[in-house]
């Protein structure tokens, strides 16, 4: 039989069948062949098999099995069972051989029974309806043997289906459910259903999906930032103050760091400012720029902790005095100052012998962002330690510590007030109760503001932004 003629005969269906069948009958009714053909032949009704170990789809001849293809020649697919017979083998002994046929190309013929499991594989169920619903991926995909992490197409009939990935599951979209439908590998059922998520659309195997609604982070990061301008645009409005908030990540290993929408606090991601690069008189918040300038001459060995220097900087700092930031003024030179600040992207002219000290909003942020982060002259931890527990420590705590309590019992506050004339400011690094951080700069002045009166108007603006944000 040539090659032409075995392939017509393979694919012939169950006329083809049948007829074999009655061929190996006549075959079987000669005393002479049943010694090396099957002795009987038992119809089946229609079994579903699949391959476990390679082997090869044989011709039934007078003399036996014949070899004629690889059991694995085709892609995976459900072999159907309708015949089964026993060859003995030399040794007195027999095996059994499954008439089969391929659900995926129609290929036929007989294999050994020991190459085949019962059960369905790469075949599917009929879609079915169901309620829509909305699902997110689970938090932690499972090892699975089948198609799984992923949306997938189906591909072909329901006798012969086959997956083609789409696109990855992705945790912060929303899988609208509207089928289901059981797939079958290895003859074990899954169960896929039917999604679709802006333009993307398919199968997810049920376990890679839960009920309900991601959390878009973008969205929630967008509304936030919004409320936020909207209510510093409103308290800024007159031309009297001006604001900067930036947020940090929260406390390592906190509840915030652990919350599950933890994402929408991502450094900076939040940050929001109104006229925060108009200039204004510092008063003393510029002290955080001496701060900063003293770190850098200490990261060029010009610095040293001297009793006199931790001396001076505890009093620049806790009570606000000045008259050691204007011994450093008068040691270094304002032009040599305002060149560094200027290059550490800093409000670039803070200070002036015939004016007041002068910054803004955003540059406050900025000095205080290094300062927490350890950036720039900041590098040495037990320095910043330093520093900011003496900001802790500092006395006027009338603006932004005295709101954020308000808003939420237990805060704590980092900061570095100013006063002068009717100037009222002060710039912070704040920390809630939960490990939420943020830096805060908020300066006023005008309004017939003098002395501390502009503090109560800092700590409501404090207490606002905090309950907006957090």
């Amino acid at each position: 039989m040539n090659a032409k003629q075995r392939n017509h005969r393979l694919r012939g269906g169950g006329a083809l069948i049948m007829g074999g069948l009655l061929g190996l009958m006549s075959l079987i009714g000669s005393a002479d062949t049943t010694a090396k053909a099957a002795s009987v032949v038992t119809p089946l009704p229609p079994t579903a098999y699949y391959a476990v170990q390679d082997g090869q789809l044989a011709d039934l001849t007078a003399t036996g099995m014949t070899a004629a293809h690889p059991l694995d020649r085709t892609t995976p697919t459900t072999w159907t069972a309708t015949a089964q017979t026993d060859v003995p083998t030399a040794t007195g002994q027999t095996n059994r051989y499954l008439y089969i046929s391929s659900a995926q190309d129609g290929v036929q013929g007989w294999t050994a029974a020991t190459n085949l499991r019962a059960g369905r594989t790469y075949q599917t169920t009929a879609p079915q309806a169901v309620k829509a619903q909305n699902y997110v991926a689970v938090k932690s995909f499972k090892a699975a043997p089948v198609p799984t992490r992923k949306v997938y197409r189906l591909v072909g009939q329901r006798r012969a289906m086959h997956w083609q990935a789409r696109a990855s599951l992705q945790r912060d979209k929303t899988y609208r459910v509207t089928q289901r439908r059981t797939y079958y590998q290895a003859g074990r059922a899954y169960t896929y259903l039917r999604v679709t998520s802006g333009k993307t659309t398919g199968w997810v195997w049920q376990a890679d999906l839960k009920r309900g609604t991601a959390y878009n982070v973008a969205h929630h990061q967008a509304a936030i930032k919004t409320k936020l301008q909207k209510y510093l645009n409103s308290v800024t409005k007159d031309g009297t103050a001006a604001v900067a908030f930036y947020n940090l990540s929260p406390v390592k290993g906190s509840r915030a760091a652990k919350a599950s929408h933890a994402a929408v606090y991502r450094q900076g991601k939040l940050a929001v400012n109104a006229r925060g690069s108009h200039v204004t008189t510092s008063a003393s918040t510029y002290k955080l720029y001496i701060a900063a300038y003293l770190m850098h001459l200490k990261q060029r060995h010009r610095f040293s902790w001297t009793h006199a220097n931790r001396a001076g900087m505890t009093r620049m700092i806790v009570k606000s005095a000045n008259d050691y930031p204007v011994s450093v003024l008068q040691r270094h030179g304002r032009t040599s100052i305002n060149h560094w600040v200027t290059s550490q992207g800093y409000y670039g002219h803070p200070f002036s012998a015939t004016r007041a000290s002068r910054t803004t909003a955003n540059s406050l942020v900025k000095v205080l962002k290094d300062l927490q982060l350890g950036q720039q002259a900041f590098t040495n931890r037990q320095d910043r330690a330093f520093i900011l527990s003496l900001m802790k420590r500092q006395v006027y705590r009338r603006g932004i510590p005295t709101g954020v309590a308000r808003a939420d019992k237990g805060t704590v506050v980092r900061d570095k007030v100013g006063f002068l004339n009717d100037n009222n400011g002060d710039a912070g690094i704040v920390t809630l109760p939960n490990g939420q951080r943020y830096i805060l700069a908020v300066l006023t002045w005008g309004r017939g503001q003098h002395g501390f009166s502009g503090y109560p108007r800092i700590a409501r603006i404090s207490e606002h932004v905090q309950k907006i944000v957090y």
